[in-house]
């Protein structure tokens, strides 16, 4: 494992302790926009925005490029997909009501279940 930066993982997850943060990323999902259209689709001022995504493409989630005299905002997948991987498996493992994840206590019932199913391989 490579060495391990506090500060640094700090802000990566800090910056997506954000609902706003996270809403902009579920938008650009569907594809590249203009702040305009990230503001329109989370129904707020772009000067509440802006900072947001200044701190998104700071960490490297987020890229643009400018058209014109509009920046475009696009996620970038290299950080994003396998993000979005690791998050599935912990929601679907972890956190099954998507509203809470599991107790210390049911997570200890849950891992006596796994470990007591028996896992076969079969060989060619």
């Amino acid at each position: 494992m490579e060495d391990f930066s506090n500060e640094a993982n700090y802000f990566f997850f800090s910056s997506l302790a954000n609902r706003t943060r996270l809403a902009i990323i579920d938008i650009l999902r569907a594809g590249p926009k203009n702040i305009s259209g990230i503001s329109e689709a989370l129904e707020q001022d772009e000067t509440t925005v802006a900072p947001n995504l200044n701190r998104l493409e700071h960490c490297a989630l987020l890229r643009s490029e400018s058209s014109g005299k509009e920046k475009v905002f696009s996620l970038n997948m290299e950080i994003v997909a396998p993000l979005s991987e690791l998050l599935a498996f912990h929601t679907s493992k972890y956190c099954p009501s998507l509203k809470y994840c599991l107790t210390p206590e049911k997570l200890k019932e849950y891992m006596k279940k796994e470990a007591a199913k028996g896992t076969y391989v079969e060989h060619e």
